[in-house]
């Protein structure tokens, strides 16, 4: 998910739009020409933003988390999944997409998947149950490549070329989405790269399924070109441009000029920044907040920090969570599109309401409640120092909070909570000296104290997967899945094989209440705000996008999203 945010008129100004973003109608993304699209004869170029980096460089590895394709969400254009996930639409069914059709049996611990026939590959090589059984067999033999957590089953036969029979120690009906929306790689490609997490794959070598193809390589811009063998005809999109800014000036600048198509920002004052700018501008709902809640904002603690061994502290934990102003930072960071965290537990509202557990309910408070903080830390031991620091043991409950400074949103709100939990006798400080890959790098790799990071999308479950299932950890220095705050709990491991054992909807909601329940009695990561799905658009050269009116799609970035976003534009005439 991308955390660019676009900071208002200000920035704006700053480099000299504000008289040439004043005409409401003349700013439209720039088209390439060449070719025939429609009967004025050129080639509408989509133009596509997710976050502002100098300058890209040639790898386009759906396993590596700092590749462009990763960075940038086109991972689907190239490498797809077996189904696709409308998650603004819980209740809607699976979208078939490489697989057909599928079924459980064996007690929901044996998957079987019928593919789609025909498919090809890009080189022109069939598409296979070998290719499906080659991917998740490589992803159990190389943990770091799993980026996604995708369940692994045990063993998987391909009784023919288009039947794939997966078979798990356990129920995964629960995990059916991580599953069916992992993407998958051609096993004679794939089958000659050594480290598959590691591994620079250039565009001009990328083998793939989906509906584009690469087409040319600078470091500041990648373009796309239309599959014209895609199985479901040559997407009426001929060509994707991915421009690389230096920052987010230059992104607000290219935003308001009306040279992006498509992107997920935060844009502070978006009514006025963005949409008052064009006619053509538009977001996914014309009332506050704009954007749908997709996921829970956490602050991250790493309980195995060699820095701060005070976050394996529950106490200190708590005490985090209760001195923190999420209001405050909801409406000063965030301009209120990401409303306050109002349960410990973890789970998203309002999507998530149904499955919210009764003593989780409205029990994280706006405000900062320093007294709970004091008796949390008192009674654990802590006490005031001279300098008025809580300390144990001669040692301050000190600690980092990093995040980029070019997240503008995400690295107010962390230098909100700096004076916010300083002022009540921490002793934190934070870091913005990072780029994404950097941060991300410091983060699955174990190698931070604290940050500010977007939760999992998709369905409850998972939202609390991401942040208590230790299966999905890794050891320092090594990259994990999820769990970054290695946290281990006997407690939360059992809920979730009592989750995947699951075979009613009762008993799943028995133990997704136990976890809920594990998140806030051990705030392994503390809740801090409805994270919103971030999406702007505009309509002077393409039609057909996911709104509040046809919610078809969840609009945040996302790279199997983006495929099937992009798959139902159209171009103008």
């Amino acid at each position: 998910m991308s955390r660019t945010a676009l900071k208002g008129l200000a920035l704006v100004a700053a480099v000299g739009l504000g008289v040439t973003a004043c005409s409401s109608s003349s700013s439209k993304p720039k088209s390439a020409t060449g070719g025939s699209s429609g009967g004025s004869g050129k080639v509408r170029t989509l133009v596509v933003e997710n976050k502002p980096l100098p300058a890209f460089t040639d790898d386009f590895n759906p396993f590596d988390s700092n590749s462009f394709v990763s960075n940038e969400n086109a991972i689907s254009m190239f490498y797809e999944p077996l189904y696709q996930f409308n998650t603004l639409n819980s209740s809607q069914p699976p979208i078939p997409w490489l697989a057909t059709n599928f079924a459980w049996s064996n007690g929901n611990k044996t998957l079987t998947f019928t593919l789609k026939p025909g498919v090809k590959w890009s080189d022109g090589q069939p598409f296979t149950s070998e290719d499906v059984s080659f991917t998740f067999g490589l992803l159990k033999a190389n943990k770091a490549a799993n980026t996604g957590g995708a369940p692994v089953p045990d063993t998987i036969t391909t009784p023919d070329a288009t039947t794939v029979v997966m078979n798990f120690s356990g129920p995964q009906v629960a995990n059916f989405q991580g599953i069916a929306n992992q993407v998958i790689v051609s096993k004679h490609k794939w089958s000659t790269i050594t480290d598959p997490a590691k591994a620079v794959v250039s565009g001009a070598d990328t083998v793939g399924t989906g509906p584009f193809l690469f087409d040319k390589f600078t470091p500041q811009n990648i373009t796309l070109k239309a599959n014209p063998t895609f199985r479901d005809g040559e997407p009426a999109v001929k060509k994707v441009s991915y421009p690389a800014y230096a920052d987010n000036n230059a992104a607000t600048l290219a935003l308001a000029n009306g040279d992006i198509d498509l992107t997920g920002n935060d844009i502070n004052d978006v009514l006025n920044t963005f949409v008052a700018k064009s006619k053509d501008n538009h977001l996914f709902q014309s009332t506050p907040p704009y954007f749908p809640a997709s996921n829970t904002v956490v602050l991250l603690l790493n309980e195995k920090s060699k820095n701060s061994p005070a976050l394996a502290d529950v106490a200190v934990r708590k005490a985090i969570s209760a001195a923190l102003d999420r209001k405050s930072m909801a409406t000063s960071c965030e301009t209120d599109y990401e409303l306050p965290a109002s349960s410990s537990g973890g789970l998203t509202l309002p999507i998530d309401q149904k499955f919210l557990a009764p003593a989780q309910t409205n029990d994280l408070k706006p405000g900062p409640q320093p007294d709970s903080v004091t008796s949390l830390l008192t009674a654990a031991g802590y006490a005031k120092n001279g300098d008025g620091k809580w300390a144990k043991n001669g040692a301050t409950i000190k600690f980092t909070i990093i995040d980029p400074n070019s997240f503008t949103d995400y690295w107010c709100d962390a230098e909100a909570m700096v004076k916010q939990l300083n002022s009540v006798g921490f002793d934190v400080r934070d870091n913005g000296a990072f780029d994404y890959n950097s941060w991300n790098t410091a983060i699955t790799t174990g190698n931070y104290d604290a940050a500010l990071h977007w939760g999992q999308g998709g369905t409850p479950f998972q939202r609390l997967q991401f942040v208590l299932d230790s299966s999905l950890t890794a050891d320092l220095g090594q990259t994990s899945a999820a769990d970054f705050g290695h946290y281990k709990s006997a407690e939360a491991d059992a809920a979730i094989a009592e989750f995947n054992n699951s075979t009613t909807d009762a008993d799943q909601a028995a133990a997704l209440n136990k976890l809920q329940g594990v998140m806030s009695s051990d705030v392994p990561a503390v809740p801090v705000l409805y994270g919103a799905a971030w999406y702007e658009f505009s309509t002077a050269n393409f039609t057909g996008w996911p709104t509040s009116d046809n919610p078809f799609i969840n609009p945040s970035p996302r790279s199997q999203d983006y495929e099937y976003l992009i798959l139902k534009l159209t171009p103008k005439p």
